[in-house]
């Protein structure tokens, strides 16, 4: 009864403190989030270095319309796109064809199109991907997102002295604009939500993504929690220019989202 009366950031802090889902691992998993912070604000302006190149490592089965109409433009927006390597691998998409020749025609930097006959679980696709990347420096993603400009600065500041960075996410909700703000959406402040920066030496020393995980979805924060329980240094942080654009799914919470905006409710 009391929490109503309790402001929002107060509750927000209670909450980070004492019941996010990291503490259920110990209360050592505090002093992971506070090195995070410090990491954070030490390396915030740190650019990443001429030579440095970076891997983005996407896991895809008939998605193709997500890459073309939301990843791809973001992509080409990117800064240094000579120096980032995008690797997909390809579960048996109805289209796999025609979105290698997309890609290969419009994206201008390296490309590892890897095509894969097997059943896809994102575990797998992923896990899959950073074995064949390039460069050390990795950053895994999904389809359905666009991102920063300075996305190769990003994971390079944030990744320093082998911290891993777990975005924060800005989930659009159904039919609003792209854009950050109030009412277009939220941000998902646990889990890994399909996004991490991190070494590729590191990412395979923990074994990479569990692939027990045969549905979409979970791996990503069990992953999260696995770093927490390696006590590792976790770095989580909102970004602009981050957004994961709305689709049908079928976790509860983000079908309560769907039905609330077709009722006119967000």
């Amino acid at each position: 009864m009391m929490k109503q009366f309790i402001p929002a950031p107060i509750k927000f802090a209670l909450w980070y403190l004492f019941k996010s889902p990291q503490r259920k691992l110990g209360y050592h998993t505090l002093w992971s989030d506070v090195k995070g912070l410090f990491f954070y604000c030490r390396y915030y302006f740190m650019l990443a270095p001429k030579d440095q190149k970076m891997s983005i490592c996407i896991g895809n089965y008939n998605r193709s319309a997500m890459i073309r109409n939301y990843l791809l433009p973001a992509l080409n927006k990117l800064e240094r796109q000579q120096d980032i390597e995008l690797v997909i691998t390809d579960f048996n998409s109805l289209d796999s064809a025609d979105l290698k020749l997309f890609l290969a025609a419009n994206w201008k930097g390296a490309l590892k199109f890897i095509e894969v006959d097997a059943p896809f679980t994102r575990a797998i696709a992923i896990n899959e991907a950073v074995q064949r990347a390039s460069h050390e420096l990795i950053f895994v993603c999904d389809a359905d997102f666009s991102l920063p400009s300075n996305l190769l600065h990003l994971c390079y500041r944030f990744t320093l002295l082998d911290s891993i960075w777990f975005p924060i996410v800005f989930y659009l909700y159904k039919n609003k604009p792209p854009i950050h703000g109030k009412g277009n959406g939220e941000w998902m402040q646990w889990g890994g939500k399909g996004l991490l920066a991190i070494k590729r030496k590191q990412f395979l020393a923990l074994g990479g993504l569990d692939q027990n995980f045969t549905h979409w979805g979970g791996e990503d924060e069990a992953f999260w929690l696995q770093c927490h329980q390696h006590r590792k240094v976790i770095i989580r942080s909102k970004c602009n220019g981050l957004l994961h654009h709305w689709h049908p799914s079928f976790n509860p919470k983000y079908k309560k989202l769907e039905e609330l905006a077709d009722k006119g409710l967000l």
